[in-house]
């Protein structure tokens, strides 16, 4: 076979990438051969990039994905302890978006949700007959009127009367537990720690969801060594207590000398929250 090399060359394979390839011309019979070797070779390294892109690409996608969703997850629990009242107003008109795309709704006003969490207690009412676990009910207190909704499958289960004014009534009247209401809270800062309220409003926003800072400042002292919770009402003892036990913090009397302010709780912190 008389095959003459002439020169190098780069065969441009994709942007980026070259081949080293042989210039063969050959004189000899075997000349088609050689090209088609040569053209197989070439095709195989081209196979192998691609291989090894389309690899790369779907290991950076596996890592990408659950970062995004991990985000999102800390984004919407942010919003949550930031203003839990206004990030359950957001979530109810969501769900009222929603189900209003399936029934028309009652406008004007918006309804108490209540979940579905042991739908075999329920089956003593007609309501519930078809209910499962998860499914949510849109109480409407002003219009008297009650659907069940399952967000699952994206349809509306049920609709009923209310015959109840009041929303405790009507979620007593479903079988449901009304969503609690909002406890105002004011943290004062009895140490000379900076900061110190606003690390203690996450623990307390996460013991108690209910919770809405109305206010955070300095207590007038600032050598108290112990915390304290103080029903500014004097009608929540019992709210207090519970509230007292999931912070590890005793219920007290407003200490005197304290600039009173408005609120249903007061939590003082000593330090013993440093």
């Amino acid at each position: 076979m008389n095959v003459e090399v002439r020169a190098w060359r780069n065969w441009e394979v994709s942007p980026g990438v070259s081949v080293p390839v042989l210039e063969y011309l050959s004189r000899g019979k075997h000349n088609n051969g050689v090209r088609e070797e040569l053209k197989l070779s070439v095709l195989g390294e081209l196979l192998k990039q691609k291989i090894v892109l389309v690899i790369a690409g779907g290991v950076l996608l596996l890592a990408v994905v659950p970062s995004l969703y991990f985000y999102a997850k800390y984004r919407d629990a942010q919003k949550q302890l930031a203003d839990p009242t206004r990030y359950a107003q957001e979530e109810i008109r969501l769900l009222v978006d929603r189900v209003g795309k399936l029934i028309e709704l009652p406008e004007g006003e918006l309804p108490t949700i209540a979940n579905v969490s042991d739908a075999s207690k329920l089956t003593d009412q007609p309501f519930f007959a078809s209910a499962q676990n998860g499914d949510k009910v849109l109480i409407y207190t002003d219009t008297k009127k009650a659907f069940l909704y399952r967000p699952g499958a994206n349809k509306i289960i049920q609709v009923a009367p209310v015959n109840i004014g009041d929303q405790a009534s009507a979620s007593g009247q479903l079988g449901q537990t009304p969503a609690p209401a909002p406890l105002r809270f004011v943290l004062l800062n009895g140490t000379t720690v900076v900061g110190l309220t606003k690390k203690f409003e996450s623990k307390l926003l996460i013991a108690v969801p209910e919770a809405v800072i109305a206010d955070r400042d300095n207590a007038r002292k600032r050598d108290y060594a112990t915390s304290m919770l103080v029903d500014m009402t004097g009608k929540k003892a019992k709210e207090a207590r519970d509230i007292g036990t999931k912070l590890g913090i005793n219920v007290a009397s407003f200490p005197q000398g304290e600039a009173t302010v408005s609120a249903d709780f007061v939590i003082l912190l000593g330090e013993d929250q440093k």
